[in-house]
């Protein structure tokens, strides 16, 4: 627990300096006799001392208010007593405004309502000792400049002070709001443009590596069928090139709303044909009637069998597609076997994610995993998503 410092720590300079400036006036004004002479003979050095509390309270007017106000509190009382300064009388002002301003909020509530009855009380002495009218509301409207104006003026100050450091408060949490916010659509971003450069180019990477990792493996291979796999890596490389520099030319032109790919069912016999052509054999069945779907559907449809094909390509030799087309979701499922002998193509595990996201984005759900010596993804979207 932090120490608080100690009160002469706490004492601003500037109200050191404002203290010894207002001593040093008032105290002229005393010395020439500008004071009441309630008691005649009462030695000056007495006169001072009201005043010079008053002073002090000038000095922790911010280190400590409450002390403030009862030294300035004290110095007014004994001068009511003696006899009135004006140099007294201005700086307690100051010391019930520093109270208002910078004291505790339950103590200044019952400041007011306290110096408004001793207003009155002081308007009720005047009657007792035979004022007139005049008198009497002149005592009271002094009585009240003096006691409760600079209490006033405190807690309107204190207030727009505090509406103040509410509205700073508020644009630095607006500003932190918006850097939260930015920081969230850069992330959204990044993801998005991952996920597509995964789900685009990985499928055409993949099947150059496969190809490539046969080459090497196979030894008796003859002319024909060397120069038919060169030219499957060949296209597959023109293709992935292709597919790349496409999504850098959206990026770049950063039109908003616009998807970075918008593939769909009906591109799918090209996606199976070109797995088919580096040794995957597939089967595809579709089930329903086929229909046009929201493109957001289509497209996270067409991601599904393609990061399950690839993945198929990866891990296996084969692989059914079914799709079925129901009246409220579309139902996709791929299975592939799983070869443990085959050396699988090395990845980070960003395709299933980014699928995943993709069909749980519109509602729907994915299951993807072994079921005995295959593997299973399981899709279901709903069309009107």
């Amino acid at each position: 627990m932090t120490r608080k410092p100690g009160l002469l720590r706490r004492v601003r300079r500037g109200d050191l300096v404002a203290a010894i400036v207002l001593f040093a006036i008032g105290a002229v004004m005393i010395g020439s006799g500008s004071f009441e002479r309630y008691v005649p003979d009462l030695p000056m050095a007495v006169r001072f001392a009201p005043f010079a509390l008053a002073c002090l309270g000038v000095v922790v007017r911010r280190a400590s208010p409450g002390l403030c106000l009862a030294l300035g509190s004290t110095g007014f009382v004994t001068e009511i007593a003696i006899g009135l300064t004006f140099a007294t009388v201005c700086v307690y002002t100051d010391n019930l405004y520093a109270f208002a301003r910078y004291g505790p909020r339950r103590g200044v509530r019952y400041l007011g309502p306290a110096l408004g009855l001793v207003v009155i009380a002081l308007g009720g002495l005047v009657i007792v000792q035979g004022a007139n009218t005049a008198e009497v509301i002149t005592t009271i409207a002094i009585s009240a400049v003096v006691l409760l104006s600079p209490i006033a003026t405190g807690v309107i100050v204190r207030q727009a002070h505090d509406r103040a450091e509410l509205e700073r408060e508020r644009a630095e949490q607006a500003a932190r709001l918006g850097d939260v916010r930015r920081r969230e659509a850069v992330l959204r971003e990044r993801t998005l443009m991952a996920r597509e450069l995964h789900d685009t180019v990985a499928n055409y990477l993949s099947a150059i590596a496969l190809q490539s990792t046969a080459l090497q493996a196979r030894k008796d291979l003859d002319a024909e069928t060397m120069r038919t796999s060169v030219a499957a890596i060949r296209s597959s490389s023109v293709e992935g090139l292709a597919e790349l520099r496409r999504i850098i030319g959206l990026l770049r032109a950063g039109e908003e709303g616009e998807e970075l790919a918008s593939y769909r069912l009906d591109q799918l016999p090209e996606l199976v044909e070109r797995m088919r052509a580096v040794g995957l054999r597939i089967e595809v069945a579709v089930e329903g009637e086929e229909r046009g779907l929201p493109d957001e559907v289509e497209l996270a449809a067409y991601r599904v069998v393609q990061e399950s094909l690839t993945n198929a390509l990866k891990y296996g030799a084969d692989a059914s597609v079914r799709i079925a087309y129901e009246p409220a979701r579309l139902r996709l499922l791929v299975e592939n076997s799983a070869n443990p002998e085959t050396a699988p193509v090395p990845g980070g595990g960003a395709g299933l994610v980014g699928m995943t996201e993709r069909v749980r984005l519109l509602g729907g759900d994915v299951e993807a995993g072994p079921v005995g010596d295959r593997w299973r993804v399981r899709a279901e979207i709903p069309s009107a998503a």
